[in-house]
C-alpha cells in the first residue's frame, strides 16, 4: 500500500485491481490518494463488503475496455463506491471523469456529516410497517414476547394502520423528524420494496429488519438491512434472530440511526 502524507480524513482511498502502473502514477500525482492493493482480489472485495476495508473508488484493469463505468460496489454498511474498468492509461475522457468523481468526495463527506449531525441520535422507538391487521398483531405480539424473554423493556412501538399515509407525513416532516432506532417491514409484493426504498431515503442508517414474500435479499443487502427473511418463515424465533442481529450491530458499530 502506498500512502501520501495526509491525515485519514483527507485521503481518497482507491483500490487498484491489476498492474495499471501508468494509472497509479497519475493518481498519486494528485497528492491526495492512497492506493490499496492485495494479491487476492476476492479477499480484497470480501473485506470491503464486510466493512474491514473502505474505499472511494475501484479501478479494474480491462485491456480492451476503454473506461466502462457500469457499476457500483458495496463498501461495508455505509456506502457504495464507483467501479471503473479501464485500459492503462485510461483515455482522456475517462481520466477526466475519474478525477471529477474523486474531486467530489470531500464535499460529499462534509454534507453527509452535516446531515447526520442535524438528524441527531435516533429515537428510542421501533417503527413497525405491515400491510394487514393480522400481520401487525403477530409481529407486535412476537416483539413483546421476545423482549419479555430477554427481560428487557420493549421500546415504544409505532405501528400505523395506513403505512403510505404515515410515510408521506414523515417525508413532509423530514427536516425536523428524528429517525427511530429500528424499522421492521413485513409486507407483500413490490409495495414492500417501495417502502424499503422510502425508509432508506428518510433514514439512511437506521436499523432495518425486512420480511417479504418475494426474494429481495439482494436489495436488502444494498439497503444495509440487519436481517431479511421470507414472510412464510415469519415466527417469533425468526423475528428474534433479526432483533438479535440488529442489537449486535448496534453494540459493535455504534453507528445505527443517523449517527456517525
Amino acid at each position: 500500500m502506498k500512502s501520501q502524507d495526509l491525515n485519514q480524513e483527507q485521503k481518497l482511498q482507491i483500490i487498484l485491481c491489476g498492474p495499471l502502473p501508468q494509472t497509479e502514477a497519475a493518481l498519486l500525482r494528485r497528492g491526495d490518494v492512497e492506493i490499496i492493493r492485495e494479491n487476492d482480489n476476492l479477499n480484497l472485495l470480501g473485506g470491503m463488503a464486510n466493512g474491514f476495508i473502505d474505499c472511494d473508488m475501484i479501478i479494474v484493469e480491462a485491456p480492451y475496455g476503454h473506461g466502462l463505468y457500469s457499476m457500483t460496489y458495496p463498501v461495508g454498511e455505509r456506502k457504495t463506491c464507483p467501479v471503473w474498468m479501464v485500459a492503462d492509461p485510461p483515455d482522456e475522457f475517462v481520466w477526466k471523469e475519474i478525477n471529477w468523481q474523486l474531486s467530489e468526495v470531500p464535499a460529499k463527506r462534509r454534507e453527509d456529516r452535516k446531515k447526520a449531525i442535524a438528524a441527531g441520535p435516533p429515537k428510542h422507538e421501533i417503527l413497525l410497517l405491515t400491510d394487514t391487521p393480522q400481520r401487525r398483531s403477530d409481529f407486535s405480539g412476537w416483539m413483546r414476547e421476545i423482549y419479555a424473554i430477554w427481560k428487557m423493556t420493549l421500546p415504544p412501538l409505532v405501528a400505523p394502520e395506513d403505512v403510505k399515509a404515515y410515510l408521506r407525513e414523515q417525508h413532509e416532516l423530514q427536516k425536523e423528524d428524528v429517525p427511530p432506532e429500528l424499522v421492521v417491514i413485513a409486507m407483500e409484493g413490490v409495495d414492500s420494496l417501495n417502502i424499503a426504498d422510502h425508509i432508506r431515503e428518510l433514514y439512511p442508517k437506521t436499523g432495518l429488519i425486512w420480511s417479504c414474500d418475494l426474494n429481495f435479499s439482494l436489495q436488502a443487502f444494498h439497503h444495509q438491512a440487519d436481517y431479511f427473511f421470507f414472510l412464510n418463515e415469519a415466527s417469533r424465533e425468526t423475528l428474534g434472530t433479526g432483533l438479535t442481529r440488529w442489537q449486535y450491530r448496534v453494540e459493535q458499530h455504534k453507528d445505527r440511526g443517523n449517527e456517525q
